[in-house]
């Protein structure tokens, strides 16, 4: 699955368990210290039972049926799964057997998987626990090896699962779209500062237009403004995210990120943990579902002095990104 360049940690010891699902090993890149997680009562933060928390998984006693368990932990009012959705999900996974964890979307680093339902991309077990179901919810999902990876079962680094491996999965549905090229809603123009690049308000397939104004130097503070106000509800600290985005750098006026150019395909993230960065952290919690973001990012608040050479992002580059918020949960 595709990453943008404000993505600040690589993923590690994922296993490419299955077509677009990954399952990780439990561990993160260790660029960072760990966070406190977003479910640590003490913190008063919401608990594992909570949509848009990493789920506690608890495996029942006795053996599996060797059927598929589908059970409804938090019902969601959003658009319902069908044939051809896009699907924004968050996940966690434990085998049944001895209660291993095979990891976590919401671990440190990590990011939401991004399919297509009927499309046979993700385990067949996944496929038919989900359609039907809305977003917003939490779905548990008992899946036998029949509907995971048959007799022969897999491994992948630290990860075994057997041919006779039942899988517990909880998953949050994140979002429902008609497809990958899904947009916000039109709005009128919010932005006029000409000490600011100029972002179009045309939403569509193609890269909205950025124009760098001529002769100017960067603000040296980070700016984030709305080109188009949303009407959506506020985006939440620890909230996933679903976006639209395009990246330039101030000096050349290039792009060198993009999900419009790249056949316009959704990302997700959460947000405000870390998981991209610092610009995009700050610049998009507190805005609204449906907006356009204006986010000028210096050097502190994107990659620092290491830059991103390989994206043509020097160390003193200033980033210019336009973000479409089309979801948050």
């Amino acid at each position: 699955m595709r990453r943008p360049v404000a993505t600040r940690r690589t993923q590690t010891a994922l296993a490419g368990l299955a077509a677009g699902l990954l399952l990780l090993a439990g561990c993160s890149s260790g660029k960072s210290a760990a966070k406190t997680p977003a479910g640590n009562a003490s913190s008063g933060a919401p608990t594992a039972d909570a949509f848009g928390v990493r789920p506690n998984i608890q495996v029942p006693a006795g053996q599996p049926d060797g059927k598929l368990g589908v059970k409804v932990k938090i019902p969601g009012d959003g658009t319902k799964v069908t044939d051809g959705s896009v699907v924004v999900l968050q996940f966690a996974a434990k085998l049944w057997r001895d209660g291993s964890d095979l990891g976590s979307s919401y671990d440190q680093g990590q990011h939401p998987a991004i399919e297509v339902e009927g499309q046979k991309q993700m385990l067949a077990g996944w496929e038919q626990g989900l359609k039907g179901q809305a977003a917003g919810s939490r779905v548990e999902l008992v899946v036998p090896p029949a509907l995971a990876f048959g007799s022969k079962g897999t491994t992948d680094g630290k990860i075994t699962i057997n041919g006779t491996d039942t899988i517990i999965f909880d998953i949050d549905i994140v979002g429902v779209y008609p497809s990958v090229q899904a947009d916000i809603p039109a709005g009128t123009g919010a932005l006029s500062d000409a000490a600011l690049p100029t972002v179009a308000t045309a939403v569509g397939k193609d890269d909205p237009k950025v124009t760098i104004p001529a002769g100017k130097q960067p603000p040296k503070d980070a700016v984030y403004k709305p080109v188009i106000v949303g009407s959506g509800a506020q985006v939440k600290k620890g909230q996933t995210v679903v976006v639209q985005y395009e990246g330039l750098v101030w000096r050349t006026g290039q792009i060198f990120d993009s999900s419009f150019s790249k056949s316009k395909s959704l990302f997700a993230t959460r947000i405000g943990v870390g998981d991209v960065v610092p610009g995009w952290d700050e610049g998009l919690v507190g805005q609204t579902v449906g907006s356009r973001m204006l986010l000028v990012v210096p050097p502190d608040k994107g990659y620092g002095a290491q830059g991103q050479p390989d994206a043509g992002i020097q160390g003193t580059d200033t980033m210019v990104f336009v973000v479409d918020i089309l979801d948050a949960r």
